[in-house]
């Protein structure tokens, strides 16, 4: 079955949600697996947009926009780059390019893709060479992906809670990404040397690839984290007989 959707139905559908009784809330309802299951899912999407960016800190579901980094420090190929209070901006503008949810079959799966923009703000320190051009400084940054998207690939688990109740889970996810372009702007290089700053930002952003290439995968692993962890929060509350009729 494959239809598009946002991820966003998994994360905000628990605005509101009774998580005593594991109930959808009021202005959603139950989709059932028949003809027409896309078109209810597309339905409830749209009501539960809104509320995407929120998160549920009660149930321990995280705000998706920003999503809060670790530390990430490079050290290779003659650079040493580290970010600290890192954010990552934009999620919520991001849309669904993929769905599969493939459900009722020995083997349940879960596949999304999302696309868009997504920005970096951090402290930053920087010493060594990008190829040939020495580079130094510490400071703001800011770290534009320009239309990167993220694929999140799963397998679907049962598992019951203390109730006897059937919840879904992703267990065993896997990722892929693409990256089109990015743009690096980090304040005080050279101690504020402008002319140095400026020819060195150029050189950086037209090589922008090498410096992403080790700097893309703690930063996607860390997204695909807390969008896993958002789905399986809300997994863990809403039983499936109360998500979709129909469903053995």
């Amino acid at each position: 079955m494959q239809s598009v959707i946002n991820l966003v139905l998994f994360v905000t559908l628990l605005y509101n949600t009774n998580a005593e009784n594991g109930q959808l809330p009021s202005y959603m309802k139950k989709c059932e697996l028949k003809d027409g299951f896309d078109e209810c899912v597309k339905t409830q999407i749209e009501k539960s947009l809104p509320l995407f960016t929120k998160g549920i800190p009660e149930l321990g579901v995280p705000s998706t926009d920003p999503v809060i980094l670790d530390d990430i420090a490079i050290n290779g190929n003659g650079l040493n780059l580290s970010f600290t209070n890192a954010a990552m901006h934009g999620l919520s503008k991001c849309r669904l390019t993929q769905l599969k949810v493939d459900i009722g079959n020995e083997e349940e799966v879960f596949d999304l893709a999302f696309k868009g923009d997504l920005s970096l703000t951090a402290k930053y320190n920087i010493d060594g060479r990008i190829l040939i051009l020495p580079i130094v400084g510490d400071g703001d940054a800011l770290v534009t992906a320009q239309n990167i998207e993220v694929n999140i690939q799963s397998k679907l688990a049962h598992v019951k809670d203390n109730k006897g109740q059937n919840h879904l889970k992703l267990v065993t996810p896997n990722y892929k990404y693409d990256i089109q372009r990015t743009i690096f702007d980090l304040k005080n290089l050279f101690n504020g040397n402008k002319e140095l700053a400026k020819t060195t930002l150029t050189f950086a952003n037209e090589n922008w690839r090498q410096l992403m290439d080790d700097l893309s995968p703690p930063i996607i692993k860390q997204i695909v984290r807390t969008v896993v962890k958002a789905i399986n929060k809300f997994f863990s509350k809403v039983p499936i007989s109360n998500m979709i009729s129909g469903y053995n």
